[in-house]
């Protein structure tokens, strides 16, 4: 089962799988990046999964968290909430500032804004 919350984003050419005995669940307004990979993982609100970044089974991610991009969060990793994690395996390198914590939610909102243009374009 794939859950996604309000206001998230999923980019182009991303991955979300399950497995038996994982399900992915993502909160309120994630973005998550190009060529991302969500396996079996669950994500807070308020993340940016960054490009290319891979979650893999049973991973979670708090809320107001930074994926960098190309970063691993490996099976069963912790990541928590009000975070950066970055690297391969991911580990989180600091606390988010309050700053990087409302532009995650800014650049959600940007991405609901642009299907609005979008959609009206097509009209």
């Amino acid at each position: 089962m794939i859950t996604l919350g309000e206001g998230t984003n999923v980019q182009e050419n991303c991955s979300l799988h399950t497995d038996r005995g994982f399900k992915i669940r993502i909160g309120d307004f994630v973005s998550i990046g190009h060529n991302a990979v969500i396996h079996g993982a669950e994500v807070g609100n308020n993340v940016i999964i960054g490009m290319g970044a891979i979650l893999l089974n049973g991973a979670r991610v708090g809320d107001n968290v930074i994926i960098g991009a190309g970063a691993v969060v490996t099976e069963g990793k912790e990541i928590p909430s009000n975070s950066l994690a970055l690297g391969v395996p991911a580990k989180v390198l600091r606390k988010l500032t309050q700053e990087e914590i409302n532009m995650i939610k800014r650049n959600a909102l940007e991405y609901i804004e642009e299907i609005k243009i979008l959609r009206k374009s097509h009209n």
